[in-house]
């Protein structure tokens, strides 16, 4: 049996990966595979409060991969991606600047939650301590940041590209879509 083999965006949150992810895989007609399907519980009363185990995460996202066979995936590993990291021919390292980070994030929670994450919802302080860990991405003040992507970044086998979220989502696709296709 061959490994599955795929492509994997990774980065902060807000700066598109997910957006990029679903265009690379539309232009190369794979299948798509979000992380965060994976990795958080969707029984909470608070949405992405709880994450499966650990164990729990590699296993649905290996059952996903193993289906998938040759895939695009996006989202964030960062405890977890050494048993993902023989599976990737291409990596792309995709980056935004901090505010428009924050700026994207704001508006996917708003349209997702609503009031909830104004001032005096529910999820008000949650929402601006995600805020805030966006913002710390660059400085390592967050849950995950530049330098532990930088360092994974430098240990994959596969090629690396290293792209600006803030471009057109359509180039940065064509950029990846021509890079995966020189393989």
């Amino acid at each position: 049996m061959n490994l599955p083999k795929g492509i994997m965006i990774f980065g902060p949150s807000g700066a598109g990966k997910t957006t990029l992810g679903l265009a690379v895989a539309e232009k190369l007609n794979l299948p798509y595979i979000d992380i965060d399907d994976y990795i958080w519980r969707k029984d909470t009363e608070v949405p992405f409060s709880k994450m499966y185990s650990r164990e729990e995460k590699i296993s649905r996202l290996t059952a996903a991969v193993e289906k998938a066979g040759t895939f695009v995936m996006a989202g964030s590993m960062d405890s977890f991606h050494r048993y993902f990291d023989p599976y990737f021919v291409l990596a792309v390292h995709l980056t935004a600047d901090a505010d428009l980070r924050k700026d994207r994030v704001h508006r996917r929670e708003s349209a997702l939650f609503g009031e909830r994450v104004l001032p005096g919802g529910d999820l008000f302080e949650a929402h601006r301590r995600y805020l805030e860990d966006v913002a710390s991405y660059d400085t390592g003040g967050g849950s995950t940041s530049m330098e532990v992507h930088s360092r994974w970044a430098e240990s994959l086998a596969c090629p690396v590209l290293r792209l600006n979220g803030a471009m057109p989502v359509e180039e940065n696709a064509q950029v990846i879509a021509a890079a995966y296709r020189n393989l």
